[in-house]
């Protein structure tokens, strides 16, 4: 797989410390999509430099949501970041101690071309 033209599908859960409303901003170089708890937050799927997106949710302390975040490359400098505030936190990365799949970190499956057809390569990467 190559350094461009390339897509990528981040599956894991998160677990909020506080019970409000949540703000979940995905900062990517080209496309993107967020969906917590099955709803989607963001979806920006278009070719970009880095660009910062958000969206909305309540959530519940202490109870594990499913998160996905698809985000593909087109050319030039692959970045995304995932980081999330609310009325009790500040904006941060979502910090490894509230992202949970394995021991190791998010699942990830990396296709390459950005439509997530084909061959893959999948992985745990650090959150």
């Amino acid at each position: 797989m190559g350094a461009d033209f390339f897509s990528v599908r981040w599956r894991g859960q998160v677990q909020p410390q506080y019970s409000q409303e949540y703000t979940f901003y995905a900062n990517t170089d080209d496309g993107v999509r967020l969906w917590v708890d099955g709803r989607l937050l963001v979806d920006n799927w278009v070719n970009q430099g880095l660009t910062e997106k958000s969206g909305k949710i309540t959530l519940e302390a202490g109870k594990k949501y499913d998160i996905r975040l698809d985000n593909y490359d087109y050319d030039l400098g692959a970045q995304a970041h995932l980081s999330w505030s609310s009325a009790s936190q500040a904006k941060q990365v979502i910090p490894a101690a509230r992202l949970f799949t394995s021991p190791a970190g998010l699942s990830g499956t990396y296709f390459d071309n950005a439509n997530f057809t084909g061959p893959t390569t999948s992985r745990a990467d650090s959150p």
